[in-house]
């Protein structure tokens, strides 16, 4: 059901209004899977909210305090809470310009908004961070929101008021609902070196407003000039009203469920507590062989304590972290990083599963224990390329143990080594260990060391061993090599991630990368898939022969393109709720065209040299789309 429908549903035909409705609602945006009751009922409560709401609160000469927005019944940091959100973001902007047009810096106004949103994880709390690109009066201009609830504190620390040197117009003002608003706009000129003029641009203006609310929660806007020769069509008093807008505006937390009374004496983001959950991994490891010892790193000392890479990620109040502490077991080493994660359930389930085909399905089991704990734990594949026998999934030494425990935490235990020091089952003890557990937090307004950090933990073997599974199982002749090139995060853990690949079989060769979104900008069609940001689709053509269909309920794009010898497949898959693999591969590997496939990862250095492309990709469209449709994949950010 679109957006259209859920509004037309709700109240009927529209009412007149000066805002283009079809534009703002997107045409054919997304329902969400297995969630379009409630959560979709809110969306079309807070679209239809919005467009008919009140004009601009400030900047006029008789400003009324603003119409309270609709009773929000989504959940904080649920996909349906950033979707509400988002809607009412969309409806803000095409109300304070209606002028605006979504499009990409120099690609085709587009009638889907272009607007991408995740969870901002600040202070404990599911907060709001979204952007998007679009083109007012042909300036192509990008915009950033988010939505803070501790919003006092950083409005406190914000000691300029927004009044910075790059500043020509900057103010602090007082709104009609007692809100306190700051305001500015500013020009940077900057020297840019030849090599990246392409990517930074040398003069940009900029105009921000922020809101810090009679409820404490703060809302700020940037919107911000892509080419160095556009200028900014919009002002700080058109952007104002967008900060105020009450329909945008996080959900209430709900209550907290009573939780089982700890025994734990220390509190969550202390060196006590640090040094207590020190001792309880160090007995752990332990208890499991003769001859424990931490040591300083790789062929370092031993050390009487764990070493990591991030000392302080023990005094995380809701996630601490043990991260690469190195130990032996008399001749054999290994380390170890290990995260303990309050939301336990929400980490379970934003989590790579268990890959469904080949080896990586076999080496990964998801088991409950008579304790009433669930645990997931996966051996790992070999990287691919570094030796000879790497051109096929191989098994590594390294092992991921996820242990949800029957208090709604977890505990995350990642392990690399090369000879086993630790055998999977005696690693999957250790992340079942009773004395691993969070401390309590401490009471409100206690100074800690650190509020808080995400659980950035699917950055590892676990994302990569899905798309190989993937792979091997689409092309399981010949050879492949496949690299974790890159990724980004948000309060969920990995937002998007991408991958390095190669393939050569049956005479034929070519490279190219994987992109795997949880939540793309858009709902991807032939008309849209020009305006998927760049940044993220860097080299990625998108133009040819383009082809839609669906395939098990999911969207599917297809793109063939032929150009001087050149061939590419560029293939889209998008599930209901945003969801999106995109699979590129063509026939030229490390020709250095503009085509070819990957920019990083160092892979060139690892393909057999001397090696050709053929007439077409190793691949036919057919296979491309099933290795982008493979559940390994698709379903490789949940």
């Amino acid at each position: 059901m679109t957006y259209r429908q859920l509004f037309d549903d709700l109240i009927g035909e529209p009412p007149v209004s000066t805002v283009d409705v079809e534009r703002v609602i997107g045409g054919q945006r997304r329902a969400r899977r297995l969630r379009i009751g409630a959560g979709a009922t809110a969306v079309a409560a807070v679209v239809a909210a919005v467009l008919v709401g009140t004009t601009s609160l400030i900047g006029k000469p008789h400003a009324q305090p603003a119409k309270p927005a609709p009773a929000v019944t989504t959940t904080p940091g649920t996909d349906q809470d950033l979707d509400r959100i988002d809607a009412a973001v969309v409806a803000a902007l095409t109300r304070a310009e209606p002028r605006l047009a979504w499009a990409v810096k120099g690609g085709p106004v587009i009638d889907t908004p272009n607007w991408a949103s995740d969870l901002l994880d600040r202070n404990g709390t599911p907060d709001y961070q979204g952007g998007g690109t679009f083109r007012v009066a042909g300036a192509d201009l990008s915009a950033e929101l988010q939505i803070i609830r501790d919003g006092a504190r950083i409005w406190a620390e914000d000691t300029k008021s927004g009044c910075y040197r790059t500043a020509i117009e900057c103010g602090e003002r007082t709104g009609p609902d007692g809100d306190k608003i700051r305001y500015s706009s500013s020009v940077r000129e900057q020297e840019v070196p030849p090599q990246l003029r392409d990517r930074i641009e040398s003069h940009s203006e900029i105009v921000r407003a922020t809101a810090l609310r009679r409820d404490g929660v703060l809302v700020e806007l940037s919107i911000q000039t892509l080419s160095a020769e556009a200028r900014m069509p919009l002002t700080a008093e058109q952007v104002i009203p967008v900060v105020l807008d009450r329909a945008v505006a996080p959900a209430p937390i709900p209550s907290p469920s009573p939780t089982r009374a700890s025994t734990v004496t220390t509190v969550a983001g202390t060196p006590e507590d640090a040094k207590r959950l020190d001792e309880a991994l160090t007995a752990a490891l332990r208890r499991q062989a003769d001859g424990f010892t931490w040591m300083t790193g790789w062929g370092g000392a031993d050390s009487p304590n764990p070493v990591g890479s991030e000392p302080n990620g023990r005094l995380v109040l809701d996630t601490p972290v043990f991260t690469y502490a190195t130990f032996r077991f008399g001749a054999r080493a290994g380390q170890i990083t290990l995260r303990l994660v309050r939301d336990g359930e929400a980490a379970w389930a934003a989590a790579p599963p268990c890959p469904t085909a080949g080896l990586a399905a076999r080496h990964c089991t998801v088991s409950d224990t008579p304790d009433g704990q669930r645990v997931r734990a996966r051996r790992l594949l070999t990287g691919f390329g570094p030796r000879a026998d790497g051109a096929r999934p191989t098994l590594s030494n390294n092992y991921v143990v996820e242990s949800l425990r029957p208090d709604g935490t977890l505990v995350r235990l990642y392990l690399v080594q090369d000879k086993p020091a630790l055998t999977l089952a005696q690693a999957t003890e250790v992340a079942r260990d009773p004395a691993l557990v969070l401390a309590p937090r401490p009471p409100a307004g206690t100074a800690t060391a650190r509020l808080n950090g995400p659980p950035v933990w699917d950055f590892d073997g676990a994302v990569q061993d899905g798309a190989s599974a993937a792979l091997d199982a689409v092309s399981p002749e010949g050879t492949i090599y496949l690299l974790l090139s890159g990724g980004g995060g948000g309060g969920k853990g990995a937002g998007h991630l991408s991958f390095s690949f190669l393939v050569e079989r049956a005479g034929l060769t070519g490279d190219g990368e994987i992109i795997v979104e949880r939540r793309a900008a858009m709902q991807v069609n032939c008309a849209t898939v020009r305006a998927l940001p760049p940044a993220l689709h860097a080299n990625h053509a998108h133009d040819g022969e383009c082809t839609e269909s669906t395939r098990d309920g999911n969207r599917v794009v297809s793109i063939v393109s032929r150009s001087a010898g050149t061939v590419v497949y560029d293939v889209f898959v998008q599930r209901p709720d945003r969801g999106m693999v995109e699979v590129v591969l063509d026939n030229r590997p490390n020709t250095g065209a503009k085509t070819d496939m990957p920019t990083d990862g160092n892979l060139g250095s690892r393909w057999p040299k001397g090696v050709r492309g053929g007439a077409t990709p190793p691949l036919t469209v057919d296979q491309v789309t099933a290795l982008a449709a493979h559940p390994d994949l698709l379903n490789l950010l949940p």
